[in-house]
């Protein structure tokens, strides 16, 4: 990692250090780069209330208090989809969104800025669309991750809520599915209107998701 120690740096080096790290979150600003067909709905996901988000500043995983939408990152890595690295430039520069806008590894007083800035929600996105609106909420209130960390708090505390947690992992996975096929939206499109799948999530609760040999859910403890 390159050291930035004070005056040592006045402008950007494209290091592309901050596109490795991780993908921006969206403003409320950015939905006009979707209006405009910069961003694509498939371009994007959902990290919901209660979920780990890495925090690149800290370099470190901590649970959001409120629901942000990102740019999707680069199988395998935290590296945002537009930062060509043969290039070392980002493929949107010049219509990036305004979390990229204000970052400056020199100085990161404007980016920290940021952080009270009002950030673009799903409801904000569906703005008019009320039966898929109504499928985002019920799909937050069954698979709350308020809800999850309480039944694997008491699973660690030997009570037997593991079913409870399969349950909410079965309706996670059958709901979206079924949104396709009912709504006809692309399944491009899922990692947006319903955040990531559980099964693979749930490993911040110290648990993988594996299948049993009657091809139903069981959980793993990690480690």
């Amino acid at each position: 990692m390159e050291i930035i120690t004070p005056g040592s740096k006045t402008e950007c080096s494209r290091c592309g250090q901050c596109c490795d790290k991780g993908s921006p979150t969206l403003h409320l600003g950015d939905a006009q780069l979707l209006k405009d067909g910069i961003l694509n709905y498939k371009d994007l996901f959902t990290i919901r209330e209660g979920e780990l988000v890495y925090n690149n500043m800290d370099e470190e995983f901590m649970a959001t208090d409120y629901e942000l939408i990102k740019i999707r990152e680069k199988k395998g890595s935290r590296t945002c989809i537009y930062y060509d690295e043969a290039a070392a430039a980002c493929g949107i520069y010049e219509k990036r969104p305004a979390q990229c806008q204000a970052y400056e590894c020199w100085d990161t007083d404007k980016f920290m800025a940021t952080f009270t800035d009002e950030k673009l929600t799903r409801a904000e996105l569906l703005m008019g669309q009320t039966q898929l609106i109504d499928i985002v909420n019920a799909h937050s209130e069954k698979c709350s991750y308020t809800t999850l960390l309480e039944l694997f708090t008491a699973i660690g505390q030997e009570k037997d809520l593991t079913g409870e947690v399969l349950e909410i992992l079965a309706y996670d996975t059958y709901m979206r599915p079924l949104l396709v096929e009912k709504t006809g939206v692309p399944e491009e499109y899922l990692d947006l209107l319903l955040g990531r799948p559980l099964i693979d999530t749930v490993i911040m609760f110290g648990f993988k998701v594996e299948k049993d040999a009657e091809g139903s859910f069981c959980l793993v403890p990690m480690g």
